[in-house]
């Protein structure tokens, strides 16, 4: 039996990235599973029985608290002897790194999910990117979300060629295709649709995500806002709870919620149903390290617009499955989306393109497979 343990900052990260795939190693009968994170309300209520599970503390953005995060790691590291510690997210991964090496865990695998210094300047950028070479320097392999992250980080020296590699094509978890059901699209959209009074020759825009500026929401709030002057049928879903509400601009905030054309509908559990009943989904992102939701809101047979920016670019074809636009560029992004807009056609074909794109690609079984294979020669080949 192959002892594995994901280390993640909150909860959440696991739930949505990795409590898939944590069942898909189990029922294979080869592996025992551990999850160090935060601990949290109702976690114990979602945790699946077979995680063994270890809280320990460790708070986001740089705090001191991180040096006894680090020894409480160690200690279970030690304790437990397991052959591979996997970790991502920002500060579990740099306090894991170092506790790994520290514990001589022989597989130190770091998930490299993004680059946080991407979005950042100046000293800040400096200290970020002197964290995240530290991380990469501790850990015995590299396994990176998107082709353009890893090209971009091995242009930065994070990390040599020979030390990292994409999985398959990419993506964390892939698409589960039972839960996004495009079979059911008509329905879910007839469904949605009635329930915010949505006519069906509304053109309807959607975004997932944290509502903050790193996500593009001043961009893409002045675009929109901006095209429905012009535009009396079209519509945005915002999807998605706030989070740093300072970092966005007020007065545009303000007007956004005043106008019935935007529909906040906070975090929803039904996001699929949401993507049915749209047309064209917007992911502005200043960073990402692939862009989950972009390959999600396509399987569901959307066109997408997204920044062009490193990872998030990955998920689509360009003028296949959608457009790109410059990042923090809300002209850019308007003239993507009055393009989508104005076509019908191209939006329905690209659509069709989309859907066909995230099944052959990014079915999330046979991304599984491939994840655990990955895992399985790391172990056998030890450091």
């Amino acid at each position: 039996m192959k002892k594995i343990c994901f280390v993640t900052t909150i909860y959440m990260t696991y739930k949505c990235f990795l409590k898939d795939l944590s069942k898909f190693l189990y029922e294979s009968g080869e592996y025992d599973i551990s999850l160090i994170c935060n601990n949290e309300d109702g976690l114990l209520d979602d945790l699946p029985s077979f995680v063994h599970y270890f809280p320990i503390e460790m708070k986001r953005g740089v705090s001191l608290s991180a040096f006894g995060a680090i020894r409480n790691i160690e200690k279970i590291l030690k304790e437990e002897d397991f052959d591979l510690v996997q970790y991502s997210t920002p500060n579990a991964a740099f306090y894991t790194s170092i506790a790994a090496k520290k514990a001589k865990v022989p597989v130190r695998l770091y998930c490299q999910w993004g680059i946080r210094y991407m979005g950042f300047e100046g000293w800040k950028r400096n200290l970020f990117k002197f964290l995240e070479k530290k991380t990469c320097d501790n850990s015995t392999f590299i396994e990176v979300e998107s082709h353009n992250i890893r090209n971009f980080s091995i242009e930065e020296g994070l990390y040599l060629n020979n030390k990292s590699s994409v999985i398959w094509n990419g993506s964390a978890s892939g698409v589960d295709l039972t839960k996004f059901d495009i079979s059911k699209k008509e329905l879910w959209r007839q469904e949605i649709r009635k329930q915010y009074g949505l006519e069906e020759n509304d053109i309807v825009f959607v975004f997932a995500g944290r509502l903050t500026a790193d996500k593009g929401v001043n961009e893409l709030l002045e675009a929109f806002l901006n095209i429905q002057k012009e535009n009396t049928n079209v519509r945005l879903f915002m999807l998605g709870g706030m989070d740093n509400a300072g970092s966005l601009a007020e007065g545009l905030f303000e007007q956004a919620k005043k106008t019935h054309n935007i529909i906040f509908t906070g975090s929803v559990e039904n996001v699929e149903q949401y993507y049915a009943a749209s047309d064209v989904f917007v992911a502005p992102s200043y960073r990402e390290g692939f862009g989950l939701v972009v390959i999600e809101a396509e399987s569901m047979g959307l066109p997408a617009i997204v920044s062009d920016v490193p990872g998030q670019i990955d998920a689509i074809v360009e003028n296949k499955t959608g457009l790109s636009c410059i990042v923090k560029n809300s002209r850019s992004l308007q003239k993507s989306m009055e393009i989508m807009i104005n076509d019908k056609e191209l939006r329905e074909k690209m659509g069709n393109e989309s859907a066909l794109y995230v099944e052959n690609n990014y079915e999330q079984k046979k991304l599984f497979q491939y994840l655990k294979g990955h895992r399985d020669a790391l172990i056998s080949g030890g450091e």
